[in-house]
């Protein structure tokens, strides 16, 4: 069993897939209480209303609601079960496809198919669909 300092080893992490791609960084982490037994930890969390509440519960409501109206992916966070991360040298490896699954990289995936690839010459990187 390999042992580390979840805050200060897991938390704002930059996070890699199985093929070394960057897909965000650990903005939170879900632990569960439970009675007369220690706390577990669950699940990874990653999105910006995430990260925001750090900060500000306000500002990411703001947020939130903005995004409910005009943004044209959600902004929910997305969470990913603990068990699957892995240390590796200082990011935190996960072992998913980014680019296939449909939660990840949901903003990047969009101005990709709507903007980028009408722009002249706007292909999609790498021969990505």
């Amino acid at each position: 069993m390999v042992e580390f300092d979840v805050v200060r080893d897991v938390l704002d992490q930059l996070l890699l897939d199985r093929n070394g791609r960057e897909f965000g960084r650990v903005d939170g982490i879900i632990v569960y209480l439970r009675q007369d037994k220690p706390p577990r930890l669950g699940e990874i969390e990653i999105g910006t209303l995430t990260a925001l509440r750090r900060v500000s519960v306000r500002l990411a409501e703001w947020l939130q609601r903005l995004g409910e109206r005009w943004s044209p992916v959600p902004l929910d966070s997305v969470r990913l079960p603990f068990e699957d991360v892995r240390r590796k040298g200082i990011d935190v490896e996960m072992p998913l496809d980014s680019e296939a699954d449909e939660r990840l990289l949901r903003g990047e995936k969009w101005l990709r198919e709507h903007v980028i690839r009408k722009l002249p010459g706007g292909k999609s990187p790498r021969g990505r669909k």
